[in-house]
């Protein structure tokens, strides 16, 4: 595998360019401010692009993010981003850290020193780790395949050989979002690298693999929590699934449109909003490698429709009548997704590599243990006292300690 060093180094046009754009937003009528009621608060993006404007320094984020060793390695002929940082002790283990929408490798820019030990607050006893953050393909400085699907079991494969390519062959995975998703199909894929799989999250689709007559109190709960959420916000799953490409015109041509796009999914799933320059920098990455487009193909492509079929119907949101494509209700298809039995080919609905799951309260779901269960061997389970779904932005030093703990207990 060919690794090259890599630097950001944004030309100025670009940024002049962006500004420009930025001076010529129209706004949209709203007649009555409803908060985040319908969508990304009109205040809040008013200020945000203030801010983008006369206060936020690019070039600053720009140094800050280069102080960590960036590498772009070449995968099955593509072009994968990633940060690499070694611990400041030799012999550390390694831990891959896996980003989803709509964040990027920015989700974890807050933790990459206090894990590698870089951070002065780390004392002389604390677990440090050699730390690898990949954009995942379609991402930020990431290539997207121009053939096949982009799915979570092959941008599992993709981060595997990066692993395999930094001479790796045992290491942590951790993820949320869609990182969950590919983390899990990393540690399925392979066992025998991975020595422990921690997740923020039961990633999103195996909702869709469980029979909800067969749910324990919590599981109902649960369900009724994220059905509650897809009326509200899940919308946007179905549009990404479905209509991508033209949601993409808009997003790749309107800076403003795109920062509220993504900006949207903090506003209802943090405890506390990220900083403004926390929230640029990551609509920034998008903005700058033009990837809101290739970004969604996990949606269009990642599960064959199938979770985009959902989201679009009574399927998505049900209390298990399901769908004959075996998405809801747990029935199951033809093919093994469902039920642990698994299909002609091996698959299996359960993964028997040590897992951590810590549950944050803000987050789209808190499932109880008992669901986490049926797909992991769980080892150890947090409840969380604050944080949301992007919690290593948000509240990276209980993802850090928790991540600790979990290495500790595997010994």
């Amino acid at each position: 595998m060919e690794f090259r060093a890599f630097t950001i180094d944004v030309p100025q046009a670009e940024l002049d360019d962006l500004h420009e754009r930025l001076a010529r937003t129209r706004w949209p009528a709203e007649l009555q401010e409803r908060g985040w009621e319908r969508g990304t608060e009109l205040s809040t993006m008013r200020r945000l692009a203030a801010h983008w404007v006369d206060g936020y320094d690019w070039r600053t984020q720009e140094a800050r993010l280069n102080r960590f060793h960036h590498v772009v390695a070449t995968v099955d002929g593509r072009d994968l981003h990633a940060i690499h940082e070694r611990a400041v002790r030799r012999d550390a283990p390694a831990i891959l850290l896996l980003h989803g929408w709509a964040d990027s490798f920015y989700r974890f820019a807050h933790v990459v020193d206090r894990l590698t030990g870089r951070d002065p607050a780390v004392g002389p006893d604390e677990a440090v780790f050699d730390v690898v953050v990949p954009s995942l393909p379609g991402f930020d400085f990431s290539e997207q395949p121009e053939a096949g699907t982009v799915s979570g079991a092959q941008s599992a494969e993709v981060v595997a050989s990066l692993m395999e390519g930094l001479g790796y062959d045992r290491y942590l995975v951790h993820g949320g979002d869609w990182g969950g998703v590919v983390a899990q199909e990393v540690a399925r894929a392979h066992p025998d690298r991975v020595v422990g799989l921690h997740l923020t999250d039961v990633p999103f689709p195996n909702l869709f693999l469980v029979d909800r007559g067969t749910a324990s109190e919590g599981e109902r709960a649960m369900f009724a929590a994220v059905d509650a959420w897809g009326e509200t916000h899940g919308g946007y799953v179905g549009i990404q699934s479905s209509r991508p490409l033209t949601l993409s015109y808009g997003l790749s041509d309107s800076p403003v449109g795109l920062a509220a796009w993504l900006v949207d999914h903090y506003g209802y799933l943090s405890d506390t909003l990220p900083s403004d320059d926390d929230l640029l920098t990551n609509v920034m990455l998008y903005w700058l490698g033009n990837s809101i487009r290739s970004s969604m193909r996990l949606y269009n492509e990642g599960l064959d429709g199938d979770w985009g079929s959902a989201a679009g119907g009574d399927a998505a949101w049900s209390d298990g009548e399901g769908a004959d494509d075996g998405w809801s209700g747990g029935e199951g298809a033809d093919d093994g997704w469902s039920g642990g039995e698994g299909g002609d080919d091996g698959w299996s609905l359960r993964i028997d590599v040590p897992t951590a799951l810590a549950v944050f309260p803000r987050d789209i779901s808190q499932p109880p243990r008992e669901y986490a269960e049926r797909f992991f061997d769980v080892r150890r389970f947090t409840t969380m006292p604050r944080g949301g779904h992007f919690a290593a932005l948000e509240e990276p030093q209980l993802v850090v300690d928790d991540l600790r703990a979990f290495a500790s207990e595997l010994g």
